[in-house]
Order: structure tokens, then C-alpha cells, then sequence
């Protein structure tokens, strides 16, 4: 065997020995199908080990094609293992009586495994020869696999770049026969450290809004910091779940200076494009009349947001929602992003929702938010919540009460796409603990009654994502809510049911104080965040008794079915799907739209 020199840089390519001339093998009737195979010579791999890699009787085609694969596949198999001096002797071809089929006879010779003598590595400077061994799985002892190597060598190169030695090559002084055993090698590889490389600046281009100060403040980049690949693609990550870009170019490196012989400043150049951060969406409609007694009223749902207030990454939305005559929703939310200079962010959250004509629920919430790392994020909040009964309700319908909490949350998300995920998993668990005092009104507040006591609710979201083939992503997500106290009442308990909980269901259908449910999809990716989907639902809620409504316990286990679409539109990811709930007709499907839209 020849000793070779080679040079291995990203990406690597080692160029492996010849094969051996092979006699071509002349084929007259070149449609014939291979009855069968046979191979002679083989101790490595068995008859049917042979047959299965070669895919010699697989299929019709030309037989001098098919015989040129067989040889390629197999030659490359022994190869693998170290058989560098396998070759064909011959091949034989018989045909059948009527010569619709052949056998097909191979005669080879394996020759003797080359395995490694010893591996030495040379020019590794500031990583032990130790460190290094550990990184590979090429080891003495066992054959040399090209493959293995090259992906040895871009892990070697890895470890160097995120030790801001991105110039590092590796080059092969030798890969020859030890002299005492040809079948043994002995491989010599020679490191080119490079210099290291420190950044000092940031350029960002194509920034027409968005403040430069606030992509660079995301990108937290420090001023000489070390160069590491794994810090570019975590720039890039954080640039894009800002949800202020449609695009984000890799960060590319740069050299300004040279600093020392063994050192370089540089710096990186990064190009955003502008998204569309300021939208307003919504629907209004007008149901009027049916009697004369009565007065039309607007239904409607309305969304306004701004995620990014005079380029400073700040946000805020409006939300309107009137469900029919006598429920509706208001909604607003305003965050102040990085704090004290550091990845602290502050939202102050109103919400308001009428119920029917029982009673009023306002919201008034403090949270604050600290990004640990990229992925976990660690939250708390206060909260105060306020509940009013219709004050011309003839009946009893929820005492007057009001709710001071706190909470605090842990959440956890690898997801590479906010909006439109293809891998990653979102988590997210919180705690509330609150006092709820009652206040009225005063013709139901016995002596006997308990005006003040405890409340707590749980939460927990899990969501899962995997690409499985290339535009087709499967999601499963996995959710519980549940709220535990002496007393509870309607307004403490949670809406079950539709878009995003339930689907096949109507909209906040059912009342509960424990709910789970489970939401499977797959779907075929036709966009950059749109796809087609089929999913299924399942769900499960408990009702606690209420004596003051008559209201009996009720527990329950649900299911639903469809397919859907998700449409990227200018406000968000508009969700449009048809479903099933148990027991429904096609006929009687439900059509669930809302916007999925990260705030």
C-alpha cells in the first residue's frame, strides 16, 4: 500500500484506494432478470448478508448496470471493515432453458483486514493529544472507515472553532502500512491550529425601523469576546424569535486587525429584513332585530397589535371580541423588553369578559419575565382579579368577590420557529396562590358564610415537534389546568372547548374546574409558516357540585376529529379547521378560525 498525503479541511474528502480491475462481464440478453445469486470466497459476510447489501435479485433492469452496482456495493462493503485488497476474481452468468432469468455466480477474494497500528497527532498546541482521542470515533485497532474519519476530523474542526480557532485545518502527513504487518496502518495527522479570533463589533444591515441597538442588545455579543460557532448560531436563533425579521442572514466573520502574532480582532456582519410588525385585523358584524321589542347589536373580533413601538422591540395589542348579545371580551397587554439592561422583560396585562348577563370578570396582572439561558425562562406575576354579578339579575348567579395572587412560572422552549415549529418542545408550568375575599352582594352573604379563604390554580403545557420526512411535521401537545379551593364558583372555574383547547366543540362550551386534553397533528408544510393539517382531540373536564345553583357534579371524556389549514397572513398564522365532536354527523361539523400569535 502507497503512502499517501493529504489535506483535510471542512468539508474533508479522503480519497481511498482503487479497485482492482474487475473483468466486465459481457451481457447479450441485458433485460434478463437474476434469478438468484450466488457467492463463493466470503467468510466475512454470509450468502444472504451479501444478496441484501448488493440488491443483486432486486428488480428487472440491465444486467450490466445491475452488475456494476453489485460490484460497487460490495467492494464498498468490504471496504468499510478494511478490506482494501478484496477484488473479483470472476463472474459467471447462466442462463435459464428458456433465457427469460440467469444465476449469477461470484468469485471473489477478501484478502486481509487492514486495521489501525496507532493514531498520532502533531501541531495540537492547546488541546491534548487526549482530548482529541476522545472526539473520535476512529480508534487503533479497528479498520480505517473513511466516512468515520471525515466526520472525526469536522468534530476535531468543530472543537476548534468553538475555541475561536475557526482557521484550524488538519492535514494527513501519512496513512501508510506499519512495516512489520501490512495489514496494519499507521495514521499521522497534523494540526494547523490557526490563530485565535476575538470579536469586537456587530454590523447589521437592512434594519429600516428596528433600532440598531436593539438587535445588537439580542444578539449579546461582548466586546473582545472569543469567537465560537456555537455563540453565531445562537445570534441567529435569538434574531428570529424576536419576530421582528422575515429574514436573518448567518452571521458571517469578519478580520479588522491582527492583535498579536497568534490573535485577530474581527467582528461579525449580520443582513435582517424588516417583517410586518404593526397589524390591524378584525371582523364586525350587525344582527339585527327579529322582534320589535328588541334593538340589533354588533358581534365582531377585533385585533389590533404593535410589536415593535418606534423600532425599540417594546409591544402592545388591543383585542375586542363580542361573541353574541350578551357576552364579549376586551383585552390589552403592554411590554417593556430588557430592563436594567439585561433580558428582563415586564408585561402589564387588562382583561375584561362579560358572561352572558351573569356577571363581569376583570383582570388587572403584573408579570415579570427573565431569560436565563436561550431556552428557560423563569417568570412571576401579581394578580388581581374582580368578579361582579349583574346588578339586575333576579336570581343568585357569583358572589361579589375579588382575588389578590401571585404565581411564578417556568418555561422551557427549544422550538426553532415561534410561529410555524418543524423541531423542538415547548414547556411550561405555573402556580397561583391567591386569597379570595366575598363582598356581596349583601342579601346572600349569611353569617354562616365563609368570606375569605384560599384559591390556587396549576397549569401545564407541553408541546412536542418532529420532522419526519422532508415538509411533514408531526405535533403532539399534552395540557392540564386546574384550580383547587374550599368554594369555588362559575367565575373561578375555566372555559373548555374549541380552537385551542377542544376542537369539535363550541367555544368555551363547557365549565370546569380540572381539565386535560391531548392534541395530535400531522401536517404538510406548503409555506414558510402555512401547512395543511389532519388532527385529533381529546379531552377531559370535572365540574364540582354548586348547592346555591343546583348545580350537580359533572365529569366527562371527549373527543374530537378533523383537518385544517394554517395561513400566514399579516397579523399572525391564521388557524382555520373543520371538526367533529363524539357522536356528530359530517353535517353537524364545527368551523373553528382564530390567530395563533405569540406576544
Amino acid at each position: 500500500m502507497s503512502k499517501k498525503a493529504l489535506t483535510y479541511t471542512k468539508p474533508f474528502v479522503l480519497y481511498g484506494w482503487l479497485f482492482l480491475f474487475i473483468p466486465s462481464v459481457a451481457a447479450a440478453q441485458s433485460q434478463q432478470r437474476v434469478a438468484s445469486a450466488e457467492f463463493y470466497g466470503n467468510d466475512r459476510y454470509s450468502q444472504r448478508e451479501l444478496t441484501a447489501a448488493s440488491l443483486v435479485t432486486s428488480g428487472d433492469g440491465n444486467l450490466t448496470n445491475k452488475l456494476d452496482r453489485v460490484k460497487i456495493a460490495i467492494t464498498e462493503l468490504y471496504r468499510k471493515e478494511g478490506f482494501y485488497n478484496f477484488r473479483f476474481d470472476s463472474i459467471h452468468v447462466e442462463q435459464s432453458d428458456d433465457s427469460s432469468t440467469v444465476r449469477l455466480i461470484f468469485y471473489m477474494h477478501e484478502g486481509l483486514q487492514t486495521t489501525i497500528q496507532a493514531i498520532e497527532f502533531s501541531g495540537n498546541n492547546s488541546v491534548p493529544a487526549s482530548q482529541l482521542f476522545a472526539m473520535m470515533e476512529t480508534k487503533a485497532g479497528k479498520p480505517l472507515n473513511e466516512s468515520i474519519l471525515e466526520s472525526d476530523i469536522r468534530s476535531i474542526l468543530d472543537h476548534y472553532s468553538n475555541a475561536g480557532r475557526p482557521f484550524a485545518k488538519i492535514s494527513s502527513d501519512s496513512i501508510s502500512p506499519d512495516r512489520a504487518d501490512s495489514s496494519r496502518l499507521l495514521l499521522s495527522l497534523i494540526i494547523d491550529e490557526g490563530p485565535q479570533v476575538f470579536l469586537n463589533e456587530l454590523q447589521i444591515d437592512g434594519n429600516t425601523s428596528t433600532k440598531t441597538v436593539v438587535i445588537t442588545r439580542e444578539a449579546r455579543l461582548e466586546q473582545f469576546e472569543l469567537f465560537q460557532q456555537e455563540k453565531l448560531d445562537r445570534i441567529k436563533k435569538r434574531l428570529v424569535r424576536m419576530q421582528l425579521f422575515s429574514s436573518v442572514s448567518e452571521p458571517q466573520l469578519y478580520i479588522a486587525a491582527a492583535a498579536a502574532p497568534d490573535s485577530l480582532i474581527g467582528g461579525l456582519a449580520i443582513f435582517v429584513k424588516e417583517g410586518n410588525t404593526n397589524t390591524f385585523d378584525g371582523i364586525v358584524g350587525y344582527v339585527p332585530s327579529n322582534t320589535p321589542s328588541t334593538k340589533g347589536y354588533f358581534t365582531g373580533d377585533v385585533f389590533v397589535a404593535f410589536k415593535n413601538l418606534f423600532g425599540t422591540g417594546r409591544r402592545a395589542f388591543v383585542k375586542w371580541k363580542r361573541e353574541n348579545e350578551l357576552t364579549q371580551e376586551l383585552e390589552l397587554q403592554y411590554r417593556e423588553p430588557w430592563l436594567f439592561g439585561i433580558p428582563l422583560s415586564v408585561n402589564g396585562a387588562f382583561f375584561q369578559r362579560k358572561q352572558d348577563s351573569s356577571y363581569v370578570k376583570t383582570k388587572l396582572e403584573l408579570r415579570a419575565e427573565l431569560a436565563v439561558t436561550d431556552e428557560l425562562t423563569l417568570g412571576t406575576n401579581i394578580l388581581n382579579e374582580a368578579t361582579y354579578p349583574a346588578a339586575d339579575l333576579k336570581r343568585f348567579s357569583v358572589f361579589e368577590s375579588n382575588i389578590f395572587s401571585v404565581g411564578g412560572e417556568i418555561l422551557y422552549d427549544t422550538r426553532d420557529n415561534l410561529l410555524s415549529p418543524v423541531n423542538g418542545i415547548r414547556y411550561s408550568t405555573t402556580v397561583q396562590q391567591g386569597i379570595k375575599e366575598i363582598t356581596g352582594p349583601q342579601q346572600y352573604l349569611s353569617p354562616a358564610l365563609e368570606r375569605n379563604y384560599s384559591i390556587q390554580k396549576y397549569s401545564l403545557d407541553a408541546e412536542g415537534y418532529i420532522s419526519i420526512f422532508l415538509r411533514q411535521v408531526i405535533m403532539i401537545g399534552i395540557h392540564g389546568k386546574q384550580v383547587t379551593s374550599s368554594r369555588l364558583e362559575l367565575s373561578d372555574l375555566y372555559q373548555f372547548g374549541g380552537t385551542t383547547t377542544l376542537r369539535g366543540y363550541r367555544e368555551n362550551q363547557f365549565f370546569a374546574s380540572k381539565i386535560a386534553w391531548i392534541n395530535l397533528e400531522y401536517r404538510f408544510l406548503t409555506g414558510r409558516a402555512s401547512s395543511l393539517y389532519g388532527f385529533m382531540d381529546g379531552g377531559y373536564y370535572f365540574r364540582p357540585a354548586d348547592a346555591l345553583k343546583l348545580v350537580i357534579a359533572q365529569e366527562s371524556s371527549l373527543y374530537g376529529y378533523g383537518f385544517g389549514a394554517r395561513i400566514e397572513t399579516g397579523l399572525g398564522i391564521l388557524n382555520v379547521n373543520y371538526a367533529l365532536g363524539e357522536g356528530d354527523s359530517f353535517s353537524n361539523g364545527k368551523i373553528h378560525v382564530g390567530i395563533i400569535n405569540e406576544f
